[in-house]
């Protein structure tokens, strides 16, 4: 439903609930100088619209004094408090001491418990339930409101950037007083911002019902101007009733926590009754603010988990890309005036390849941006130190060091294991570069396959030299020298010209002063750029979709024991129709990190991101790994970007199945095969392929190989089939060979690829959201089977070795086995039954 019929459909209903009332007494409570029908969202508009505290803050603290020299309607004191619990609901209490005009004796109190709903990011509907009560003994004997219930329902639209509207019924159910009902007044307002954040205007208007005379209109306006820094200037002007005119103007603070001094006048028609207000507020959040006496900052930032995406939470799941969140800070940092300095913590070497030449780019950018980077790298590897690399300096600790040894990559091949155990291993590929069944026919790589292995790790390996010397202000030659006589200890590292100093984290105190004087001050980055977002209605989106583990048929699963992710079909596809059919989303980047998988899997991601790319930008990004089944699903997309070290390419297909025959009859036991068909024991694990069977599913592999084909192809404009197909064949790339190939069109990462989506959206730098995709599904996206076995193991989880070594491997005892016998039944192969067309890369670089 869109807004204008959400809006319209709200009205409609809080005037059906609406009948006429008699009136005398007023029950709205103090009149508070920030009040605003229209935009106000702190806590303390549960006493003017309920609906704002739904765009308010997690945290709301505010209160106010209102008093004259004559009690008047609006005068005392209250305090209120907002949450926002669990999105989209936030609740709120107030507690108001009211002076009453000629009840001098009597402060009734006005308590309140109010709930909003945030049915968008540009509509909220609230609600507030009031309980008026004396003050003791003596107040009960003069307040009329003593015992009186009231309800307040309001609703706030802000469907642009510059407009704001909100409508508020009060005293909806006409309670009692005697024989009187309390009347029933509506309130609408209509807030502007003239081109600036800085500057608001309310008008408001409020009619009131009475018994058989003409209703009661009285209007009032407000301005409010952000003229410095943090410091606002607000003015108001309402009418009341009898003809009134009632004035407050004043100076706020709009920090964090800021109080408000106003010059109040109840009747500006009587110049001898004048009096004040006072406020104070506290969120937990903020529009960015400089500092009154700004210091030089310095921003720590932990580089710890590099997770591309996962799911937090059991009861309220939400999606979550902590790699993302990670560049975005770096990102924010670079505009930060009052930052001098970032401090990188790295607390995790769990960092791949692509991701740490993307950090290489995100520290490059910071420090052109005239920020100085300091690295605290405890113990780091060789990826991560080429990482530390691209900062001003490196520090580590006393008992820590640099493990800067090089880089490998590890095959591991069953043929020996299989054949002792009886076991055959079938499998047919397409490409003598589609090296993954090697893993079980072979005892050592092909040559092909080995050809491959070394021009990939050249690449990595000319890459890393590179970055670590570009950092360090070294030669290469210098570089592979320094890498052959590793690792460091600390003392080494520092004597080597590794690292610029050996310090306790909490020396940096010392180092920072002597860098940026006595005031400097150390802030937490993620504190710093967690801020409200000043302006109103809903941005476009830019939604990043993520692929991330191997390619499964089916919903994606979560591994609950090793947090193992797999891309099901059924959820990209659905992910992807939804973004689709959104109105608010105006591009996508497709972020990929997965090896691949099924190629059937593949195919209908494919389809449905095909759908999406014809309608909305399509932008991928590439993370350490997109082969095979990852480079599939790529195709649609109108621009590829990867990293120099991605690891990408690897088209071509693959399947078979485990010849289990001789196993069994090592074991004593004997099968019996009934069959109805030619080919009806295809895929038994009971008896080998005949010829025939062999070329029929060598003709499958080959027609899906010849889609593979075909859908690059398609996809990629500036190269044709024929053209695709030397590129093809298995081969494995990094991501600066790919784009010198053709397969990739920029060797970027995936902050530049959201900038490219806004660009082709047509949308302005930073003024959209970032949508994190596909989300959560029930009970945080977990797996019918929680160890993430696939569906059949191959076919032989419960009727062999293979099975049983399979579930052994997975179990939290695999540790035990021997480490190549491990890492080779963990591979991801395993989650697929026998038969699986498989798109999928057999090998990980460390």
């Amino acid at each position: 439903m869109s807004p204008i019929l959400r809006l319209s459909a709200v009205v409609a209903g809080l005037t059906a609930l609406a009948a006429p009332a008699l009136a005398q007494l007023d029950t709205r409570g103090i009149l508070q100088p920030h009040g605003d029908v229209a935009a106000g969202d702190h806590a303390d508009a549960i006493g003017v619209n309920p609906a704002g505290i739904g765009f308010g803050e997690r945290f709301q603290l505010a209160y106010t004094y209102v008093g004259s020299d004559r009690d008047r309607v609006g005068q005392g004191h209250g305090a209120w408090l907002s949450l926002a619990l669990a999105a989209p609901y936030t609740t709120g209490l107030g507690l108001e001491w009211l002076q009453l005009p000629g009840e001098q004796n009597s402060t009734p109190v006005k308590l309140s418990w109010s709930h909003a709903l945030t049915l968008d990011p540009s509509i909220a509907l609230g609600f507030t339930w009031s309980h008026f009560f004396a003050d003791g003994e003596a107040d009960a004997l003069h307040s009329p409101l003593d015992g009186v219930d009231t309800v307040d329902v309001g609703f706030q639209v802000r469907p642009a950037r510059w407009l704001a509207a909100g409508m508020t019924v009060t005293d909806l159910g006409a309670p009692l007083i005697g024989d009187q009902q309390i009347q029933r007044g509506y309130e609408f307002g209509l807030a502007v911002r003239p081109g600036t954040e800085r500057l608001d205007a309310t008008v408001q208007w409020r009619i009131e019902e009475s018994d058989g005379d003409d209703p009661t209109v009285t209007w009032g306006a407000k301005l409010r101007w952000r003229f410095f820094k943090r410091f606002a200037l607000l003015g108001r002007l309402d009418t009341t009733p009898d003809g009134g005119q009632r004035v407050m103007v004043g100076l706020a603070d709009e920090g964090v926590a800021g109080a408000g001094l106003f010059w109040f006048a109840p009747d500006v028609t009587d110049d001898q009754l004048t009096g004040f207000a006072v406020t104070g507020r506290v969120r937990d959040r903020v529009e960015a603010m400089p500092s009154l006496l700004p210091r030089p900052l310095v921003a720590e930032v932990e580089v710890g988990s590099a997770a591309e995406y996962g799911v937090d939470g059991l009861i309220f799941p939400t999606a979550r890309a902590p790699f993302l969140s990670l560049l975005r800070r770096l990102r924010h940092l670079e505009t930060e005036d009052e930052v001098a300095a970032v401090l990188l913590a790295f607390t995790s070497d769990d960092i791949g390849w692509a991701q740490a030449d993307e950090l290489r780019a995100s520290i490059a950018r910071l420090r052109a941006a005239g920020k100085a980077v300091y690295a605290w790298l405890p113990v780091g590897d060789t990826r991560t130190y080429s990482v530390a690399t691209a900062a001003d300096r490196i520090y580590t600790t006393h008992a820590g060091g640099v493990l800067l040894t090089g880089i490998k990559s590890e095959l591991t091949y069953l043929g020996t294991l299989l054949d002792r155990l009886g076991v055959e291993a079938q499998f047919v590929g397409t490409g003598a570069y589609k090296s993954a069944p090697e893993t079980f026919t072979r005892r050592s790589p092909s040559p092909a396959a080995r050809l491959q292995q070394d021009a990939l790790l050249d690449g990595l390996y000319a890459s890393t030299v590179a970055a670590i010397a570009r950092g360090r202000g070294l030669k290469p030659q210098k570089v592979r020298a320094l890498i052959d006589a590793g690792p460091y200890t600390a003392e080494a590292a520092e004597k080597a010209g590794l690292v610029d100093g050996v310090i306790h984290y909490d020396e940096f105190q010392g180092v920072m002063r002597e860098a940026f004087g006595p005031r400097v001050s150390f802030v937490e980055a993620g504190g710093l750029l967690d801020r409200r977002e000043a302006r109103w209605g809903a941005r476009p989106e830019i939604a990043v979709l993520y692929a991330v583990g191997t390619l499964v048929d089916g919903p994606s699963t979560s591994n609950i024991l090793t947090g193992a992710l797999t891309t099901g079909s059924e959820t990209i596809a659905r992910a992807a129709e939804q973004l689709r059919t959104d109105s608010r989303v105006a591009a996508v980047v497709l972020r990929v990190d997965s090896p691949g998988g099924s190629v059937t899997a593949a195919d209908v991601m494919w389809r449905a991101l095909a759908r999406l790319a014809e309608e909305k930008p399509l932008i991928v990004s590439m993370g350490d790994v997109a082969a095979s089944g990852g480079y599939y699903i790529a195709a649609p997309a109108r621009t590829i970007l990867a990293s120099r070290d991605t690891i990408t390419g690897s088209i071509g297909v693959f399947g078979g199945k485990f010849d289990l025959s001789g196993l069994y009859r090592g074991l004593g036991v004997e099968t019996e095969l009934f069959l109805r068909g030619e080919r009806a024991a295809l895929m038994s694990l009971e008896r080998a392929w005949s010829e025939d069977e062999r070329a029929a599913v060598a003709q499958s592999m080959n027609t899906l190989y010849g889609l593979f084909l075909d859908r690059v192809a398609a996809g990629r404009k500036n190269l044709d089939r024929r053209q695709v197909e030397p590129l093809a064949g298995g081969r494995v790339w990094t991501g600066a060979a790919a784009r010198a190939c053709g397969l990739v069109d920029r060797p970027e990462g995936l902050m530049t690829a959201i900038d490219l989506a806004a660009i082709a959206a047509d949308i302005g730098d930073g003024e959209y959201d970032l949508l994190v995709a596909p989300g959560p599904g029930e009970l945080g996206a977990l797996p019918e089977n929680p160890l993430g076995f696939g569906a059949a193991a191959w076919g032989v989880a419960s009727r062999g070795v293979m099975g049983l070594l399979e579930r052994f491997a997975a179990a939290p005892m695999a540790p035990t086995l021997p480490p190549a016998l491990s890492r080779a039944l963990a591979l991801p192969v395993f989650q697929f039954t026998a038969g699986t067309p498989l798109a999928l890369l057999p090998f990980v670089v460390e």
